[in-house]
């Protein structure tokens, strides 16, 4: 008839190496619900790594308002506030990796404080809330001498000695029999830091925050008069890899499409990929067609815009209008780990009448689509040069590696 029903059925038969449908049903949700669960344990490690590198970074590791050192009580407040402010913009406006390290940078300090003050000393057993909460009570606070332990140098200075908490060992922290104590405020402390940013941000907003997005489709697309086959053959390939995402079992990601030419954007987003297909089917050539165009605006739009590890998509027969830009567009690709791939389209000796010519008062350059390639090259992406008429085959080479890995 089949497999045996359970556990007890094993018992029954006295076959113990048997496969039964409730062992079979309980591993296969428990493996789905693990590669599920894989952006949640990356998100929490963006956290964590954040928290540690407080002590590791030369910007913060030295600098006492990140760890309520030397008496600055008030400067360390004000840090956590702002920390937290910062959070909650950048998960309201989806900068979900922003908001990860910002709160790895607040929960560091957080702790910091019930090591690092006296708070422990005066007998205090609950969680200093006024830190966070401005309308609670505020307490008489101080750190009242040194940090301690070998590696502080004012350890030796008046007042002698150390408060600080940080470990269980007596050479690196003269209050270490404090430990367990501060350790467990500290806990409860990011507890009820998190449980806050839950309600302030809301269910939904605090689950995409926990977990790393998925890398988002980006078309950026030059719409002046002369792109007709290129916006066409950008329908047709981001229909394909559409349809190539559908069968994927994680996270499906955004899609952002961002056109430009004199002026650049707006951004388009969408999750549904119907949806933005149908965005992208109103999506036209027109206007003039003057070389050149504001093409690293729109790429710079479009790094801001999308998570790290995205791809981005590039079709135009312009150059930059903006090179000043190059620097800080590739700097910011190398930052969001996002390849760049361009789709160029050169200027044909014989040009059929229906394609519309670009005026340009000089002679095109023979290498003024350079920074693109430059720029391609260290993203990890491609240049490809192409005609308007091999456009639609030269296009299949717009393929989906958002999931490889990079």
């Amino acid at each position: 008839m089949g497999f045996f029903p359970s556990f007890w059925s094993k018992v029954l038969i006295l076959s113990f190496d048997s496969y039964t449908h409730q062992y079979i049903t309980e591993q296969a949700i428990i493996k789905v619900s693990l590669e599920l669960g894989r952006g949640f344990w990356r998100a929490v490690r963006d956290v964590v790594n954040s928290n540690a590198n407080m002590d590791l970074k030369s910007a913060t590791k030295d600098n006492p308002v990140y760890h309520f050192d030397s008496e600055r009580i008030d400067d360390s407040i004000a840090k956590l506030r702002e920390l937290w402010t910062r959070i909650i913009l950048s998960v309201r406006a989806k900068e979900y990796a922003g908001a990860r390290h910002s709160l790895g940078q607040l929960s560091h300090a957080l702790q910091d404080f019930y090591s690092h003050s006296n708070w422990v000393e005066m007998g205090k057993k609950s969680i200093y809330l006024h830190l966070l909460q401005p309308d609670e009570p505020a307490v008489p606070v101080a750190k009242k001498c040194s940090h301690g332990g070998f590696l502080d140098k004012s350890r030796l200075l008046s007042a002698t000695g150390g408060i600080n908490k940080d470990t269980t060992s007596s050479i690196f922290s003269p209050h270490h029999y404090l430990h367990v104590e501060a350790a467990g405020l500290a806990a409860i402390a990011t507890q009820t830091a998190l449980r806050d940013l839950k309600d302030t941000v809301g269910p939904k907003a605090f689950l995409l925050f926990s977990v790393r997005q998925a890398p988002a489709l980006v078309f950026v697309m030059d719409t002046t008069g002369s792109m007709f086959e290129e916006i066409t053959a950008a329908r047709l390939r981001a229909h394909s890899i559409i349809q190539s995402r559908a069968s994927r079992a994680e996270q499906p990601g955004t899609f952002l499409l961002v056109p430009f030419h004199d002026p650049f954007g707006p951004v388009y987003e969408a999750d549904d990929p119907n949806q933005f297909m149908e965005h992208m089917e109103t999506l036209m050539a027109l206007g003039g067609g003057d070389e050149p165009e504001m093409c690293f605006s729109a790429i710079q739009l479009a790094l801001s815009r999308s998570p790290p590890e995205s791809e981005i998509f590039v079709f135009t027969d312009a150059s930059p209008k903006d090179a000043h830009l190059f620097d800080a567009v590739k700097a910011l690709a190398l930052e969001k780990r996002s390849k760049i791939t361009f789709l160029l389209t050169e200027e044909q000796t014989q040009k059929s009448s229906s394609r519309r010519k670009r005026s340009s008062k000089k002679p095109l350059s023979p290498d003024r689509f350079s920074l693109y390639s430059s720029l391609s090259l260290v993203s990890g992406g491609m240049a490809v040069f192409t005609t308007n008429s091999d456009i639609h085959k030269v296009s299949t080479i717009v393929e989906d590696n958002t999931a490889v890995d990079k």
